[in-house]
């Protein structure tokens, strides 16, 4: 034991991601994609997802996200589960800082329904804590806290994790996935 104060704590390293439970990350369909001081980060003028090589069904997912960036980019994203290896099919639950809103979506064969839809104030630049729980057909979503969707849907029971930039720049750290 030691009376010293050990300091403030230390910030990530520029270009670390932390996660777990994800596998592989593969881009799709195209757009471009760093490991950043803030996690791993996408930027592209429409959608573009980095879709994990790993598929789950019941899960319990966490995930700082953050929507913008230092230069004014805007931006909305998505966490993708029980997705498509290609996107087109799966569940999507989208920050929108523009719609003030977080929606979940179901996508098939790319066409898309939105399931719930509740009003959120988000800031570009700040960090958001995200939780997710799938288990069996009851998805609940969690920001900073608090419950804001939990909706029941049978359509889509199995397939992979995707975070997702649309039309600006988003970052995710300490994403973690765990089986339920």
């Amino acid at each position: 034991m030691t009376d010293s104060d050990p300091g403030p704590a230390a910030d990530p390293q520029v270009g670390t991601f932390r996660s777990g439970g994800l596998g592989e990350l593969t881009v799709v369909p195209a757009g471009h994609w760093t490991n950043t001081g803030v996690g791993r980060t996408g930027v592209f003028d429409r959608d573009s997802t980095a879709v994990s090589g790993t598929e789950y069904t019941d899960l319990e997912l966490t995930s700082l996200i953050r929507l913008g960036g230092p230069d004014k980019t805007g931006g909305a994203g998505s966490v993708l589960l029980r997705a498509s290896p290609d996107t087109a099919d799966g569940y999507a639950l989208n920050l929108d800082p523009n719609l003030r809103t977080v929606r979940l979506f179901r996508k098939d064969a790319g066409r898309t329904t939105v399931l719930a839809e509740a009003p959120l104030l988000i800031r570009a630049g700040v960090s958001i804590p995200l939780r997710i729980r799938a288990r069996g057909g009851r998805i609940e979503a969690f920001v900073d806290g608090l419950p804001v969707i939990d909706v029941t849907d049978t359509h889509h029971t199995r397939g992979r994790i995707g975070l997702n930039v649309f039309g600006g720049r988003a970052a995710y750290q300490d994403t973690f996935v765990t089986a339920l």
